[in-house]
């Protein structure tokens, strides 16, 4: 078993496997809840958002546009894997952390389809302001 195989089966553990949509649910028929009722479920735990070299910088505002987050961390080989990102020419060396207590409106969690994990998704993106990292931080 990988670690991030592990991380992802204590994480969905955490969560509860129950609270998870399959991957096949649209993602507006996921539940949607406030940051306070998401940091409770994830135990205080942040929500990560993956970053390739072209994004850096570009979320430092804050976005309106649909972002994919998890709790679970993943190294730069298995991310792209494990979340079955867009764009796998394109290495994910970066992660913004996010603070849930500080996000309006938080879609799921589901199951990623031919990936091994689950996200959630923040709809109408987040501020600066949900930033725990202030900045993007570098994987290694």
């Amino acid at each position: 078993m990988s670690v991030s195989h592990l991380a992802t089966h204590l994480d969905l553990h955490m969560v509860g496997p129950e609270n998870v949509a399959p991957c096949n649910t649209p993602t507006w028929e996921l539940r949607v809840r406030k940051g306070v009722a998401v940091s409770e479920e994830l135990g205080g735990r942040m929500l990560l958002h993956f970053l390739t070299l072209q994004n850096l910088g570009a979320f430092r505002e804050g976005t309106q546009r649909e972002i994919f987050t998890t709790p679970t961390p993943y190294p730069e080989e298995e991310v792209i894997r494990s979340l079955e990102l867009p764009g796998v020419a394109y290495a994910r060396k970066h992660v913004l952390v996010l603070d849930p207590l500080m996000l309006d409106d938080i879609a799921g969690p589901r199951h990623v389809a031919w990936g091994n994990g689950f996200e959630y998704i923040l709809p109408g993106g987040f501020t600066a302001a949900a930033i725990a990292s202030k900045w993007e931080v570098e994987l290694w």
